[in-house]
Formats: structure tokens, sequence, C-alpha cells
């Protein structure tokens, strides 16, 4: 089973510092829990950044920091989405994906176990899972999970009705094993879900301890 463990930047900048406005990031996903997992963050009025993952985008109507995709029709998607409540005039998201393509800004690679040769090319897990590593290797001190509950229920944008996606079990033991390999993994927690209970859970004391 492929697994990837860490990503590196293929383009860093010298500085990753002119990259971060806060030593926290809030990393948002598009599960269905992503408007309540906000608010309650929000709530605790913790400086941070802001790292959208796909569509999550829309949910804010203010300037964000980062954003980043896996699929290539979300990259598509930013560019006929993308606004100036998000991207005002003077303002700058850094855009963040796996391999080389034009219209990002940083270029990323994966490193772990791979066993065959399409997963090499293939990404072995989820969008929110590699804008957790790649804002860790950014230099983040916290980062914290919302609308990541790595359940089955539809994205928060979408009917109730509709079936959410199916992740497979494989998809889990790569959480699992990241969080129990990684150096860096009491560095991350999550506002609920599935990833809450692999990771732990995010609080108003441990963001600000």
């Amino acid at each position: 089973m492929s697994k990837c463990r860490i990503v590196q930047c293929m383009n860093p900048p010298k500085d990753w510092t002119k990259c971060r406005e806060s030593e926290t990031v809030l990393i948002t996903g598009d599960g269905r829990t992503l408007p309540d997992d906000v608010k309650q963050f929000e709530s605790w009025q913790v400086p941070h950044d802001v790292f959208c993952v796909n569509r999550s985008l829309l949910y804010f109507q203010r300037p964000i920091n980062h954003w980043a995709a896996v699929d290539a029709e979300e990259s598509v998607w930013f560019s006929q989405y993308c606004n100036s409540d998000v991207l005002p005039k003077g303002k700058w998201i850094w855009r963040h994906i796996i391999g080389v393509c034009r219209g990002y800004d940083f270029y990323w690679q994966g490193f772990g176990t791979f066993n065959t040769a399409a997963s090499r090319i293939i990404w072995p897990g989820n969008s929110g899972y590699f804008a957790m590593m790649a804002a860790l290797e950014i230099g983040y001190t916290k980062v914290i999970l919302a609308g990541m509950p790595l359940d089955r229920n539809p994205c928060w944008y979408e009917p109730e009705d509709k079936p959410g996606p199916n992740w497979i079990g494989a998809m889990y033991t790569q959480w699992m094993d990241w969080k129990m390999e990684s150096p860096k993994a009491d560095r991350v927690r999550s506002m609920g879900g599935y990833s809450a209970f692999i990771l732990g859970n995010a609080t108003k004391e441990w963001c600000e301890k």
C-alpha cells in the first residue's frame, strides 16, 4: 500500500516567513462540518492565517493566505470563482499543488512508500492531508483542521441527500500512521470528526499554549 510521509517544496522561497502572517494556521476542507467548525474556532479569537482546500474558499468573505488542491478540476474552479472578497487588490493567495502546474506558486512532491510507478504520480491521499503537511513545512507551529471530519456526509455546499465521499480504509491508515510516526504530529489538531479522533481535538487552550 502506498503512503506519503512528508512533502517537500520543489521551488521554495528563500524565506518562508513572507508566506506567514501568524504562527497558527486554520486549514479548511469541504466537509459538512465546515461552517460550524470555523464559527467555533473563530469564537476563540486566536490570531491565525487561513489555508483553504478546494472549495472551502467560497465560505470566506475575507482575504485568505493559502489555497491548495490536488485534483485538476479544482484548479479550473479556482480561476472561475476566486473573487475580490478573498483576493482584494494588493493581497495575494499563495497557491500550492502536487507536481508542476502553471498558475500555482509552489510545487510540491511527496516522499514515502510507493509500491507502484503509478502511485508516485497519483497522490495517495486527499487534499487536506497534503495541505496539512505543506503547512508544517512552511513553518506553522500550530495547525488546526476544520471541515475535515473524514466522514461520508456530503460537502458543506451540497444538498443533504447527496452521497458523500467514499473514503477507503487505506486513507484512514495513512492518517493514523502519520500521527504515530511524524515528529511534527503534536503540532496538529482537528475541530472534530475522525480526524480529531486520530490527531486530537483542537481547543482554545491548546491553540494559546
